[in-house]
């Protein structure tokens, strides 16, 4: 009788073993998990920004062409199906735009400042800085 406990207490060790090792292996892939989606998050985020930057990089070459072509322009705004840029100029031989970019529900700023002298005819700008307000 006394061998027969023995081999049912080590069953049930080897049992809670087996238990605390599934428990350990179950956190460790949480965590796994979480870190990665974390990872992935920040990827995204940060893919987003540079798109957004590049979309504004657009909106600011449109209102410089529109500033060359009328130094009296003072902004617009520009409709791309999922993005709204709008563009406001102040100054008026060293100018600022300001540009908003609106996603969904996430709104950037960028600024700008130009130099704009006029040649005869033709108007020149000149990117003085730009970047991401």
């Amino acid at each position: 009788m006394k061998n027969h406990t023995i081999k049912n207490n080590r069953g049930a060790i080897a049992l809670i073993g087996v238990l605390i090792i599934s428990a350990i292996l179950i956190i460790l892939t949480i965590g796994m998990s979480e870190s990665n989606l974390s990872l992935m998050d920040e990827y995204l985020n940060n893919e987003s920004s540079q798109n957004m930057y590049h979309i504004a990089e657009g909106c600011l070459e449109e209102t410089i062409i529109r500033i060359e072509d009328n130094v009296s322009f003072l902004g617009t705004t520009l409709d791309m199906g999922d993005v709204i840029c709008v563009s406001s100029v102040t100054g008026t031989t060293t100018k600022t735009i300001s540009i908003e970019l609106t996603y969904l529900n996430y709104t950037q700023n960028f600024s700008a400042q130009i130099s704009v002298t006029t040649n005869g005819q033709a108007n020149n700008v000149l990117l003085l800085n730009w970047g991401k307000i």
